[in-house]
């Protein structure tokens, strides 16, 4: 459900930013619908599951985030606004590796379209929602083996 990732994600961010999110969401929550075709695994802040991001065109351009859900259709994070390099959706980003998650460590080089941005002045991060354009056939197996472990052991909600 649309209206519990975005609750998840209001972890990631202080008090203040939290209570907009919230307010936002329960003005809008009657109109939303699920569209997801793929579980999420969510992960938790203390976690500190990261992303290294670069622009498809220039490699030394890179950027870290918190990554803050992933499935086998695209990837959900954040990053500081200080950090914000203005991305838009369509852009296209390559996720160069995962940090703090072992099993997900083939994931690299995978090419991503950014789908969705939130982005407020008033908030302390930018969120991002983007799409894998390819996984090579190993990297889907991981991903898939991982998430399908996950939800198995009841560690994570799928968010659905």
């Amino acid at each position: 459900m649309a209206l519990y990732s975005l609750v998840r994600m209001a972890t990631f961010i202080n008090v203040y930013e939290r209570q907009y999110y919230l307010t936002n969401l329960n003005n809008n929550a009657k109109h939303m619908i699920e569209k997801r075709r793929f579980p999420r695994i969510f992960f938790e802040p203390n976690e500190r599951i990261n992303g290294i991001f670069s622009t498809d065109t220039l490699d030394d351009i890179s950027f870290t985030a918190s990554i803050l859900n992933i499935s086998l259709g695209g990837i959900q994070f954040n990053q500081k606004r200080q950090e914000y390099r203005g991305q838009q959706p369509e852009d296209t980003l390559v996720l160069r590796r995962v940090i703090g998650m072992s099993d997900l460590v083939t994931l690299t080089d995978i090419p991503l379209q950014i789908k969705w941005i939130m982005d407020n002045n008033y908030l302390d991060h930018v969120v991002m929602g983007a799409a894998f354009l390819s996984l090579h056939d190993p990297q889907y197996r991981v991903l898939k083996s991982y998430i399908d472990t996950c939800l198995a052991l009841h560690k994570y909600d799928s968010g659905q």
